[in-house]
């Protein structure tokens, strides 16, 4: 048990080092190289609601798990996405054959499915991904009688940028009008 020790408290004295000199140290140590990465930094984003019954699928590689709760994040409101491997890999720490390893897992179990994006040529130039959301999301339901006002409005880590602007809102646009009217006549 001793082994056990000197090594729990190595990694609490090399944890409080700078990570140039943890690397140094690391290489000749029993510890595994993911002890030296460095923390992801807080952005104050955070993922949406994620089904308890694939959090608990023991069938899935823990690092699926990850990778798709980052993807359910990613997809907002439920569109398809489009990216490569390697950006997938940079945002979970794991190489490209390791991610695809991940993405044959969850296309198994049919939580998503894939497909490779080409250039005319024909070269591989990323995946288009496609989530089951009726088994990652629970299906919320909005109760107006007992809800609260929140103090603060929470950020999701969703993309932001897909919005109903192909709908055009006739009495909103009259408004504006009488609106602009009214402006261009105090301006005179």
């Amino acid at each position: 048990m001793k082994h056990i020790c000197r090594s729990n408290m190595l990694s609490n004295l090399m944890a409080q080092m700078p990570s140039p000199l943890q690397q140094e140290l690391g290489q000749g140590a029993c510890v595994p190289k993911r002890y030296f990465y460095q923390k992801p930094e807080d952005k104050g984003t955070y993922v949406l609601p994620l089904k308890q019954s694939f959090v608990k699928d023991a069938r899935l590689m823990p690092g699926t798990r990850c990778l798709l709760a980052l993807l359910v994040g990613w997809a907002g409101k439920g569109r398809d996405l489009r990216t490569t491997q390697g950006v997938l890999g940079k945002h979970i720490g794991r190489s490209i054959r390791q991610v695809r390893r991940y993405l044959k897992d969850a296309a198994r179990e049919g939580y998503l499915t894939y497909n490779y994006t080409k250039n005319r040529i024909g070269a591989i130039t990323g995946i288009k991904i496609f989530l089951a959301f009726d088994l990652l999301r629970p299906t919320l339901k909005k109760n107006d009688k007992n809800r609260r006002n929140q103090d603060r409005t929470h950020r999701s880590d969703t993309n932001t940028l897909l919005k109903d602007s192909y709908i055009k809102d006739v009495e909103l646009e009259k408004r504006l009008d009488r609106f602009r009217r009214t402006m261009q006549k105090s301006a005179c």
